[in-house]
């Protein structure tokens, strides 16, 4: 569901007019860039801010102009079909020791949370991304960053979840969580990162 537009069109049947109203609002997710067009034969409207609405009353007319309609009213409205979007992807952190493959103290003790949030949200996808710092060689820090991504692929194999759902990477100094020079120990980026969604 990564990078879908959150949409909600409706059909409103009003006892006292002869035709439905169509309308699309688009609601937040997270996104910097939120944007649709809304288009029928006879022109289209570009909605760009979160919960602005456009009414469409058949192809043969162009869309309403966008306007602004509250966020209570949308979940009011359409509390049954937010209920059915997926949940929000969730990105979680697990460091580990300097130049190790072992977790650290304060991780170790949220390791049991990672798990509690994966196993609620099942079935879901994983990915499970490897870091390290600058220290060293590149390879050598890949290959250890993938190291550290494995081993929280076989914890979360051995509490029941399914290896299927888990993709493993290792970005060793190549992506880093936080960015600095060269033969720079960063213990932030010492870390697999768990990408729930």
């Amino acid at each position: 569901m990564e990078g879908l537009w959150i949409v909600i069109i409706t059909a409103v049947l009003a006892a006292l007019k002869p035709h439905p109203k169509t309308s699309v609002i688009l609601v937040e997710n997270d996104k910097s860039r939120n944007a649709i067009v809304v288009s029928t034969q006879k022109g289209e409207v570009l909605v760009d801010k979160p919960y602005t609405e456009v009414d469409l009353k058949d192809k043969e007319s162009p869309p309403s102009l966008p306007k602004p309609v509250s966020k209570a009213e949308v979940e009011k409205e359409f509390k049954n079909t937010l209920k059915m979007l997926p949940p929000k992807p969730v990105t979680l952190y697990l460091y580990f020791k300097k130049n190790s493959v072992r977790l650290t103290e304060e991780s170790l003790e949220k390791l049991k949370s990672v798990l509690s949030v994966v196993k609620k949200r099942m079935p879901c996808r994983v990915d499970i991304i490897g870091h390290s710092d600058t220290v060293g060689d590149k390879e050598k820090n890949r290959i250890l960053s993938l190291k550290r991504a494995k081993i929280i692929r076989d914890l979360l194999v051995k509490e029941g979840v399914d290896s299927s759902l888990l993709d493993v990477k290792g970005y060793g100094e190549n992506d880093l969580i936080v960015q600095t020079a060269d033969e720079v120990s960063e213990p932030r980026n010492r870390s697999v990162e768990i990408f729930i969604r």
